[in-house]
């Protein structure tokens, strides 16, 4: 029988289907009956797993369910989300998510750390359909799609989420999970009666071409204008259930957005930026690990790469070759700031490994990095552990040990290139151990670097401290108007290696609420912490308080989030303390349907004592996103940055600014037929600007999807 995905449950083998409607309430009450009811219904055929879903809703209007990007399925609105465990050991699970528009979202969640990670993409088809009792949706979740075993393993694991934002927010869960479980799938109920395709085996390609009009004028000096014409190709190869091999060749992200701006005017230390690009989506759960230890921003401009990923009942393994053109920046770490060398092309190899067996999981990591021309290169071997010792208690560790031959040279110009040079090494550890029960958490982590150690391929912008971190919380549920509230004490104390000098301290009592409309609040008050810049430098003794809000205003402001901090900070320039602040917003916005606003604002201030702005920073964007229909969207981005310095003794006055915006149309078949059609601009500097613009076309098909439309 052939299955249309229409978003109803009208088919005659939906109602022969089992059904499952013993949902019980996540949040705000955890383990009460579900207020409103749901039903799920679970089918196969030959192809693909299908899950039917009726969300009962006593007022059908109140559904808040727009059109989305993909993605962009969130917990201001009304959407049901699945979660699979192929492999049955609750350590990781897919998820997959429609709201009662039909828009989409999906990725994967990772136990050791509950984290959600949007990032991964997988071909699966989704939707869903209002009427007079809530909605209903239906996905389909190819074989193709879900990371398995071939042989004999413990049964398939399932839950699903519903979530309800209206006035009091509600999550429901097909399954009960207590508030103190390890993570959040933690009890996935086994799916019985899976019956898996006699052959798994599939292979996807994916070509692209990318047209491109490229406009560049540095300051003072004429325009060059340059026409491109690329392909590119994606592949994916499934020779079995449990491997799968991606490869891509001269990969274009010229639909990207733009990166969400950072304030870095008064930090000595590098900041770590998201992944976007797909390629390194594939097995992100196989990659994480109690440290940073891949940080694949660090792979600037892949030319090439190949990646094969094997999961089985206990053990699994990824390992990816990359070929980079480089261009972007090596970070140097010490105590005391991170400085930057000019990054070379390279050729890198990584290997992981994760082991599973129950409540103990092991791991171990190999990255070896080469750069071009004989500059030399950078190696980090290394294994982790993740305990859960009981019910109350988990432990996580990870030990890493780094040989550097590529060495940084500084020029006459001031710019720092890599040379090989005597060869380095380092090593790092860190323990991290958690305590949870319903009312009571506690956590500790102690992070020992050696001052040679340096992974190219990882994020690491500190080196030579030991840094030890604690925090003892107690919590309540359905305290007066607030579904959860928690009292933390946390302590953060960083000395260098060898010496022992304080690098920084900080003592603070904060506290965490949550209550209707999405309503999630914290502030701290840091009477205690101090940095200190430089080892001859004083310690610099900080008075501030940090907060943050997370509200759903209105249905046509579905989310607000800010955060900021105020009192007196370091200024790490001037190497003294001064009244100031620093305040992040961003605004969700609806004033219709079709239209999505969000605008964002970035600022950070110091005054001297006689209240003058010695140093400012700021930065704005305004992303609008138009909803043609469910598959054609029209995104613009606007980007506007400013950073001012005063002279003072010991610095020299600056200025900055930066405009950037693009526009770009996308057409989405499906995950794998895409058509984008988009230019940008930009402009940097005062007075003297460099300029650049661009226009680009760029058509990816699956060729699967072409060869069934023949």
């Amino acid at each position: 029988e052939r299955l249309v995905l229409d978003g109803t449950l009208a088919h005659p083998a939906w109602q022969r289907a089992l059904l499952h409607d013993r949902f019980n309430e996540h949040v705000p009450v955890n383990g009460a009956p579900a207020r409103q009811r749901t039903e799920v219904r679970v089918l196969f055929d030959p192809h693909a797993l299908y899950v039917g879903i009726r969300a009962f809703e006593a007022d059908p209007a109140r559904l808040r369910a727009p059109l989305v990007r993909h993605d962009g399925v969130n917990r201001t609105q009304d959407f049901v989300s699945v979660y699979i465990d192929a492999i049955g050991s609750r350590q990781a699970a897919q998820f997959f998510r429609v709201n009662a528009s039909g828009s989409t979202a999906d990725g994967m969640y990772t136990g050791a750390d509950d984290n959600e990670d949007f990032a991964p993409d997988f071909d699966f088809d989704a939707a869903a359909h209002r009427d007079a009792q809530g909605y209903t949706a239906v996905f389909r979740i190819p074989f193709a799609s879900l990371r398995f075993a071939t042989h004999a393993a413990p049964a398939w694991r399932i839950m699903v989420m519903r979530r309800t934002p209206g006035e009091q927010f509600v999550q429901d869960t097909s399954v009960r999970v207590p508030r103190e479980a390890p993570s959040f799938i933690q009890t996935l109920q086994p799916l019985q009666g899976v019956v898996l395709p006699a052959h798994a085996d599939a292979l996807t390609l994916r070509p692209s071409l990318t047209w491109r009009r490229e406009t560049d004028q540095p300051a003072g000096q004429a325009a060059t204008r340059q026409q491109k014409l690329e392909a590119t190709l994606d592949l994916k190869w499934r020779p079995r259930a449990d491997w799968v091999v991606d490869g891509t060749l001269n990969p274009d992200f010229s639909q990207l957005a733009l990166d969400v701006p950072q304030l870095s005017g008064n930090t000595r230390y590098a900041l770590q930026l998201a992944e976007k690009r797909p390629f390194f989506f594939e097995s992100s759960d196989l990659l994480r690990s109690p440290t940073d230890a891949m940080y694949t921003r660090s792979f600037t401009a892949p030319r090439a790469g190949l990646r094969a990923t094997w999961r089985g009942d206990g053990l699994a393994g990824t390992a990816f070759a990359i070929d980079d053109r480089g261009g972007g920046s090596v970070l140097l770490p010490d105590a005391w700031g991170t400085g930057l060398a000019d990054q070379p092309r390279s050729r890198a190899m990584a290997v992981r490994v994760k082991g599973d067996a129950g409540g103990l999981q092991w791991g171990a990591l190999a990255v070896d990095r080469q750069y071009a021309q004989q500059r030399g290169g950078n190696q980090v071997l290394g294994p982790d552990v993740s305990w859960q010792i009981n019910d109350d208690w988990r432990l996580r560790a990870q030990a890493l040990a780094s040989s550097t031959s590529a060495q940084p040279q500084a020029l006459d110009d001031g710019s720092v290139v890599l040379q090989r040079g005597p060869t380095t090494t380092g090593q790092r550890g860190l323990l991290k151990l958690f305590y949870q029960t319903r009312t009571l958490e506690f956590e500790a982590l102690w992070d020992d670097t050696s001052p040679g150690f340096r992974h190219d391929s990882g994020f690491v912008n500190q080196v030579g401290v030991q840094h030890g971190f604690a925090r003892l919380g107690r919590g309540w549920q359905a305290l007066g108007p607030f579904n959860d509230a928690w009292i933390n004490l946390e302590v953060d104390h960083t000395t260098q290696r060898g010496s022992g000098l304080v690098v920084s301290h900080d003592v603070w009592p904060s506290v965490w609420v949550t209550g209707a409309h999405n309503f999630e609040a914290w502030w701290g008050w840091h009477g205690h912490s101090a940095q200190r810049t430089a080892p001859d430098a004083p310690l610099l003794h900080e008075r501030f308080g940090r907060g943050g809000l997370v509200v759903s205003p209105a249905a046509w402001a579905p989310l607000l989030d800010m955060s900021f901090r105020l009192g007196r900070l370091a200024d790490v320039a001037a190497n003294q303390v001064r009244p100031g602040g620093i305040l992040n917003l961003k605004l969700a916005t609806r004033p219709l349907a079709w239209l999505e606003l969000e605008p964002g604002w970035w600022l950070a201030r110091l005054d001297d004592e006689a209240g003058r702005p010695v140093y400012r920073e700021s930065a704005t964007q305004l992303l609008a996103v138009a909803h043609i229909d469910a598959r054609q969207t029209l995104r613009a981005i606007l980007q506007r940055s400013r950073y001012q310095r005063l002279a003072e003794p010991g610095i020299a006055a600056a200025q900055d600014r930066g405009t950037v915006g693009s526009l770009t149309y996308a057409l989405r078949r499906s995950a794998g037929t895409v058509l984008y059609v988009g230019a940008s601009r930009q402009r940097l500097g005062l007075g003297a600007v460099d300029r650049s613009n661009e226009l680009f076309v760029k058509l990816q098909v699956d060729v699967d999807e072409v060869r069934a439309g023949w």
